[in-house]
Parts: structure tokens; sequence; C-alpha cells
């Protein structure tokens, strides 16, 4: 069994709170809210700055202990985030996901992150 963890710095933004409508003539799109797309930039440049750039094909599990500054997040917007999140980055589609088995909220104010463990083969 193969296992890669990585370590998310900052407090986890769920994608689901506060989406946005954009209007492209008559057409509406829904977006994520701001603070999701600040946190996913942040995260996606550390992991790039760390050399994970070549997605997973094969199918993986996760587990992801997130720790959180403040009020706490609900757990399943917070796994939705780092499986699109880490798409195309760590694993190709997060359908490729089969179990978030162990993953689980943690609060700590002073050093907010989120580690995730990915295991496949």
């Amino acid at each position: 069994m193969n296992e890669l963890t990585l370590v998310i710095p900052g407090t986890i933004r769920s994608k689901k709170n506060s989406k946005r409508i954009f209007s492209v003539g008559r057409f509406k799109r829904v977006l994520p809210s701001k603070a999701y797309t600040v946190w996913e930039a942040a995260a996606r440049s550390y992991l790039l700055s760390r050399g994970h750039d070549r997605p997973l094909e094969c199918p993986v599990t996760v587990e992801a202990h997130i720790f959180y500054r403040g009020r706490r997040p609900d757990l399943s917007g917070a796994l939705e985030s780092v499986g699109d999140c880490l798409e195309g980055f760590v694993w190709a589609n997060d359908s490729q996901i089969e179990s978030w088995d162990g993953s689980r909220l943690h609060h700590d104010k002073d050093n907010p992150r989120t580690q995730i463990t990915v295991r496949w083969g």
C-alpha cells in the first residue's frame, strides 16, 4: 500500500457556503464563495511548491484531519472542499475517492491546517 501525506496550512473554507451568482448575458453561473476561492488558490500554490503536480489515476482512500480556527465547519462541506481542491494535483478526479474513512474535525485556534493522507495500491 502506497501512502502520501500532505498538510495544507490555514483554516479550511467550505465551497458550499455563500455561493455567488455570476451573470453572462442571459445565462447565470454559480461560483464558490470568495473565501473558498482564496483558500483553494493558497492550497494549490502550497502543493505546487512541494512538487505535487502529477495526479494519481487509480482508486484512492483519503483520511482528512481538519484542524479549524473559529466556528466548526460542516464535515461534508469540508471534505467536498478537499476533494475539489486536490483534483488534478493528487488525484485526476475526485470520483476516484473510494472512502474518507477516519476523517475528523479538530479545533485548533493556534495552528489551523488540513492534514490529508492518501492511500492507494
